[in-house]
């Protein structure tokens, strides 16, 4: 907390004229309450080394990281909104606004305004969008222009506006964005895999949306989501570089203070996704054009912890994802020698995927085509190793892993999180993603809860969200492949996923 300024009062001899005490009175004492308003949280967060954490008066949360290895910071805005605080209705809008905001994509904004005010810092673009659980952008310039940076920003969110000459314009660059996926291999198999593991609320997971909602969408709808969403108090400021803690909180206050607070949007709880995402295990199968004759992917998917819900298992899960990531460790080498056709133990992967409502458990592996050994029979044996042995396995026998195992995990996980932060960049990235998805206590913390973590913990992650959880388990192959094989996948109980039932609009 920096030093409150002394103040002296002092008493006025009877019969003196005391208003001019009485201004001094006043004037120190809004001072003293100016002081107290702009330093309100003002502290440095444990476990992190030169992170200063502010909050304003109308609730931003300004995190100001000294790093004076390279003359330069990083200045990032985030937003806790996108598809996770969207509905059917308003699936998309989030990111029509951000082009609406910017006169196109962020990376190269149409309006004359914002580039003139980019070009006015030496920066030649932005970068950021509206992803499913944040909305961020940020630009890097040198050090000593952070407060211009800082203004460019309250510049863009404070006062926002919307061109409605070009409003339709970039309404029809979204309907072409929710268009273009109904080709692109990876978001169809993406959107298929959410519509199933997240079927009563596909939409939080689609920031591109659909058709429906965003031919709707008025500059009038876009002013509501934004005066509900885009405020201070759901955002936070990031800054990270060659600068001064102090400095930079008083230039964001400077340039901050005209921003009014509104009522909080996340003051009611998140739609929860239940798990199972599934009543039963689902099985599908994907002709992805983009997969190589030949050559196939099995991957069986799960719900995992939710950030929001189960931070507790989020550890466990990231150690036991890391306990299972050597080529030469024993569950992939059982995976590889018991499941014929895998493309080795190299092209096996198992992980969690953290996300604020969103958890996934995925465990995939390459395989060969073979018509004398159908595909079908590879998922299902693929499923069985590792959910039926190796992950009963880990359960009931206490030396699948050793302590020198756990030993190494968490040192693999600690030495991921020391090579992502290494530099301001790296660091300011790596604090928005927490902030938006968890906590920034929480990744500040993490390295003593992952300490804690141990096998109890992780048999107990694998009961929940494996052994009493359900799966979908799903294959790309290349569609002259699957001509081959579609009488047996249909007959093994696969669906057939194609562009026109991906995505949840379509349903």
């Amino acid at each position: 907390m920096p030093p409150k300024p002394a103040i002296t009062l002092t008493r006025s001899k009877p019969g003196a004229n005391l208003a001019p005490d009485m201004k001094k009175i006043l004037v120190l004492a809004s001072m003293l309450l100016f002081a107290a308003t702009v330093a309100l949280g003002a502290e440095e967060v444990p476990g992190i080394p030169g992170l200063n954490r502010y909050t304003l008066s109308n609730g931003l949360e300004v995190y100001a990281y000294r790093d004076a290895a390279v003359p330069l910071a990083r200045v990032q805005i985030v937003f806790k909104a996108g598809a996770v605080s969207q509905g059917p209705e308003s699936a998309g809008l989030f990111r029509l606004y951000e082009r609406a905001l910017f006169g196109g994509p962020p990376a190269q904004p149409g309006s004359a305004s914002v580039k003139g005010a980019l070009a006015s810092l030496g920066v030649a673009g932005l970068e950021g969008g509206t992803e499913a659980e944040r909305i961020s952008y940020w630009i890097t310039l040198p050090s000593s222009d952070v407060a211009r940076a800082l203004a460019f920003w309250a510049g863009v969110f404070v006062s926002p506006t919307i061109d409605p000459d070009s409003f339709e314009e970039q309404k029809e660059a979204v309907l072409q964005e929710v268009e273009s996926r109904s080709s692109d291999p990876e978001s169809i198999y993406e959107a298929a895999l959410d519509e199933r593991l997240f079927p009563k609320y596909p939409w939080t997971r689609d920031p591109i949306g659909s058709e429906k909602a965003v031919r709707a969408a008025t500059v009038a709808s876009l002013k509501t989501l934004a005066a509900k969403w885009f405020v201070p108090n759901n955002a936070a400021i990031f800054i990270g570089g060659d600068i001064d803690p102090e400095e930079t909180r008083a230039a964001a206050q400077s340039a901050f203070e005209s921003w009014a607070a509104g009522p909080d949007p996340w003051a009611q709880d998140l739609p929860k996704n239940p798990r199972p995402g599934v009543v039963r295990p689902t099985w599908v199968v994907y002709p992805d054009p983009s997969m190589p004759e030949g050559t196939g992917t099995i991957e069986a998917r799960y719900r995992g912890p939710d950030l929001a819900f189960d931070l507790k298992s989020s550890y466990a899960a990231d150690l036991w994802s890391s306990l299972v990531s050597p080529p030469d460790g024993r569950f992939k080498t059982a995976i590889a020698a018991n499941v014929p056709g895998l493309g080795g133990k190299e092209g096996i992967v198992a992980d969690y995927v953290s996300r604020r409502d969103g958890g996934l458990i995925s465990i995939s592996s390459h395989f060969t085509v073979d018509q004398a050994s159908p595909s079908a029979d590879k998922a299902h044996a693929f499923k069985e190793r590792e959910r039926a042995f190796e992950i009963t396995s880990m359960k009931t026998d206490p030396s699948y892993f050793s302590a020198d195992d756990y030993d190494a995990a968490r040192k693999r996980i600690l030495d991921g999180r020391s090579a992502a932060t290494g530099d301001a960049e790296g660091m300011v990235k790596t604090l928005a993603f927490w902030w938006s998805a968890a906590s920034v206590d929480y990744f500040a913390n993490y390295p003593a809860a992952l300490a804690a973590t141990g096998p109890k913990e992780v048999s107990a992650f694998l009961d929940t969200y494996v052994m009493r959880n359900l799966e979908v388990v799903a294959i790309r192959m290349n569609p002259s492949d699957f001509e081959k094989e579609k009488d047996s996948l249909a007959g093994s109980g696969f669906e057939t996923v194609k562009p026109t039932n991906a995505f949840w609009w379509q349903k």
